[in-house]
């Protein structure tokens, strides 16, 4: 028998169970650079976790995820260099065959240098290694098995790269729920 959200009733005696689950099989994302560009279009699954709450009734799952953010680009012999990176992180739901992006974050870096004169051209190294950690709490799921994975995706980029990786890539979640 599984419960809904609706079907709670305080008037019952009910305990309420917490427990972790951790992702499992991380991947870290190498994003593919062609002569110091890096390839459009890019997706990576960083890390999964299954999360199974057919026995409780009002579940709520606190998903945190964390990874380090690395890479290093350059512009050079112009007269505004520039570097940019912008992914994107989404955290995907699937229960029942049907996904759906429940949550997405984005991450910005840009580095420009100006010469209001433009009569020098100029150079820009950049080399950053940098947490990225976000939570989210999802308190509106059906009672069943889940599959939650958070998802990166190469959005734009200026410069030339050298690298451009996000690694040790951490998914958790905390689930409660009565029973």
């Amino acid at each position: 028998m599984s419960y809904s959200y609706c079907d709670y009733n305080p008037k019952k005696p009910a305990q309420r169970t917490i427990f972790l689950e951790c992702g499992h099989n991380p991947q870290d994302a190498i994003f593919e650079i062609d002569d110091g560009t890096v390839k459009r279009d890019q997706c990576f699954i960083l890390d999964r976790l299954t999360i199974d709450t057919s026995r409780l009734y009002r579940p709520q799952v606190k998903i945190d995820f964390s990874s380090l953010i690395v890479f290093a680009g350059e512009d050079e012999g112009t007269y505004e260099p520039e570097v940019e990176v912008d992914l994107l992180f989404q955290l995907e739901r699937v229960c029942n065959g049907v996904k759906e992006c429940i949550q997405s974050w984005r991450y910005l870096k840009e580095f420009d240098v100006e010469d209001e004169n433009e009569s020098l051209q100029l150079e820009l190294e950049i080399e950053i290694s940098e947490p990225f950690a976000v939570t989210f709490c999802d308190s509106g799921i059906c009672p069943g098995c889940c599959e939650y994975r958070m998802v990166v995706e190469g959005k734009d980029f200026e410069g030339e790269f050298e690298h451009l990786r996000v690694v040790k890539p951490v998914l958790t979640a905390i689930v409660q729920g009565y029973v």
